[in-house]
């Protein structure tokens, strides 16, 4: 059975800053904007299809790719394969475009469909490595070197892999002292292609049993260096329905996290096989008792089913310590009482197809434990519906017919009736962790109408963060070795974010200084973390004298292209559309 995962904020950390009350709108003058034209143009649009899970990957796909081991270096990709490279820096500002190296981006063949290309992906998991899908079914992983001076990356390794788009990759030392290259790529199939596929073994019925449903297909692949090059190795695949809000290696690289909506498991395993479980042993149905009986203080009432007979039919013994009844001379039942009753007190009568009889206690207010002696089999005892009544009222003084007896003496951190639609989530969030040895869910978080609001690279971890809504704040929860840790709070965050209907999308410095949303077009809200004012504010309203205060900033863009990629830096907030690349200088 899998354990459960608990979330368990630092206290410390949802204590909202002093004299918080909301974001305070900034003025343009906070930001400096730097651009660069987009010399080729970027990847071809989207690809039509009327899957729900192949638009989202598309319709939220960032083309920036940020390098978390260089500050202010981002990338993209041009339709013609190129990868670009700019860099921001105080002395320079925003440098040109610079081609560090070219992807595959041949036209597809006539079997190939266009619902068949991904968009081009790039991840660094370490200081000199990164690793590059085409969207075709190409991987490579480029050896770049110092890329804070290189100009050009090298091949080291091209394989063929599944269509789809990098989520991650991660370096980690095996048990072997050798360098193994975990790679996590998602796509979009079919259930009908997924239960088709011979090397597929699916365990989970609920994913078996549907019919005409989109699901993601998670490939992780292994790539080990051998000292001189790269080798692909053990390739796994998982399969679930939803969407996938976030996903990621653990620590050592041993199982995926997932946060998703529904459930995911291992569908293929190169080196050790999936298994279907074994059928459960079919559970006896329970037989009806054989004669049931229920008790009083002064009276033992049994009910046997003796069918269609007549009172000549039966004949019912009962001694002080003896009971037999017999159908024709047939015993149907007959044994040792379990105490003393008064025999010369029996009564019994036939109703319908059923034997009552009573038999008076000899000691009264004993409570039997069976009615014959060594019998806790044929027999079973039911309740008075009179005794069950009286525990009731003996216990009514311990409850409450009301739901809340005085409703001021705890009151909730916000009114709920200010929340609106917005602010509900449409499905439940579950936390996984799935073990890449053996295959099964080993944790389990079931966080309810939990609302997803961003994932984030933080400062000095390899492994992501996820943001997800606590009451009206955003909490940062980061995943370490058996435990998840509370890292931030965007206060307020979780109501913001609801708030903003043409959000595309959503990140945050690697510091937690601030995070941004971009619409789909023309602008982008920031929001800072509560900072020391130098001045003093003072609310026209209450009079209150605020020293501290969180900014709003709301850029207007001079262009209504599309916003294709967003990355937030610690001072800098780089934005990408078709033509221009902008490079928001921030003051901090």
């Amino acid at each position: 059975m899998a354990k459960s995962i608990s979330l368990k904020p630092k206290r410390e950390l949802l204590k909202k800053p002093p004299n918080f009350d909301g974001y305070k709108l900034s003025l343009d003058g906070d930001v400096t904007v730097y651009s660069q034209n987009v010399n080729e143009a970027l990847e071809p649009k989207k690809s039509n299809t009327s899957c729900y899970l192949r638009t989202r990957i598309e319709a939220l796909h960032n083309h920036l790719f940020k390098d978390p081991f260089h500050v202010n270096h981002i990338y993209y990709f041009t339709s013609r394969g190129h990868l670009i490279k700019h860099q921001y820096s105080k002395d320079s500002k925003l440098s040109g475009s610079e081609v560090v190296w070219q992807a595959d981006m041949s036209e597809l063949s006539e079997e190939e469909s266009e619902g068949d290309r991904y968009f081009a992906s790039l991840h660094f998991p370490s200081e000199d490595l990164a690793v590059v899908t085409n969207g075709r079914g190409s991987l490579h992983i480029l050896e770049t070197g110092d890329r804070a001076t290189t100009q050009s990356w090298l091949e080291c390794l091209q394989t063929n892999t599944e269509r789809g788009v990098i989520m991650q990759s991660y370096i980690a030392d095996g048990d072997d002292y050798q360098r193994h290259l975990h790679c996590l790529i998602v796509s979009v199939t079919t259930q009908q292609e997924l239960t088709s596929n011979e090397q597929y073994v699916i365990v989970d019925e609920g994913l078996k049993n549907a019919k005409d449903v989109a699901v993601h297909l998670l490939s992780w692949l292994v790539i080990t260096y051998n000292g001189a090059t790269w080798e692909p190795g053990r390739v796994r695949r998982l399969a679930g329905r939803g969407t996938i809000e976030y996903c990621s290696f653990d620590t050592t690289a041993s199982g995926l996290i997932i946060l998703c909506h529904s459930n995911y498991s291992f569908v293929e395993d190169s080196i050790s096989p999936i298994t279907l479980p074994k059928p459960k042993e079919k559970v006896e149905e329970k037989k009806l008792p054989k004669y049931t009986y229920m008790q009083n203080d002064e009276d033992l009432i049994v009910y046997l089913n003796v069918g269609q007979i007549t009172r000549e039919d039966l004949k019912v013994k009962v001694q002080p310590k003896e009971l037999c009844v017999k159908i024709k001379d047939s015993t149907v039942l007959e044994g040792h009482l379990t105490d003393l009753v008064s025999a010369d007190m029996v009564t019994w009568t036939i109703r319908e197809t059923t034997l009552e009889l009573t038999l008076p206690k000899a000691s009264e207010g004993v409570r039997w434990k069976q009615l014959l002696e060594g019998d806790d089999v044929s027999g079973e005892e039911v309740f008075d519906p009179q005794l069950i009544e009286e525990v009731n009222q003996r216990l009514a003084h311990l409850t409450s017919d009301k739901l809340d007896d005085n409703p001021d003496l705890d009151k909730p951190a916000y009114n709920p009736g200010q929340l609106e639609a917005c602010d509900e989530a449409q499905e439940d969030l579950l936390l996984l962790h799935l073990d890449g040895s053996t295959h099964k869910t080993d944790s389990l978080g079931q966080l309810g109408a939990t609302q997803h609001l961003f994932n984030s690279q933080v400062q000095g971890s390899a492994i992501p963060a996820f943001c997800i809504r606590s009451d009206v704040d955003g909490i940062l929860w980061l995943p370490e070795k058996d435990s998840y840790t509370h890292v931030a709070t965007f206060n307020a965050f979780g109501y913001v974010k609801a708030s903003k209907t043409m959000a595309k999308f959503t990140c945050a410095s690697a510091n937690n200084s601030y995070v941004a949303i971009a619409d789909v077009k023309s602008h982008i809200y920031v929001f800072f973390q509560s900072e020391a004012y130098s001045g003093e504010l003072r609310n026209r309203k209450s009079g209150k004298r605020m020293n501290t205060v969180a900014r709003q900033l709301v850029i207007s863009m001079k262009t209504h292209d599309e916003i294709l990629g967003l990355h937030c830096d610690t001072d800098v907030l780089f934005v990408l559309t078709e033509k221009t690349l902008y490079a928001y200088a921030l003051r901090s």
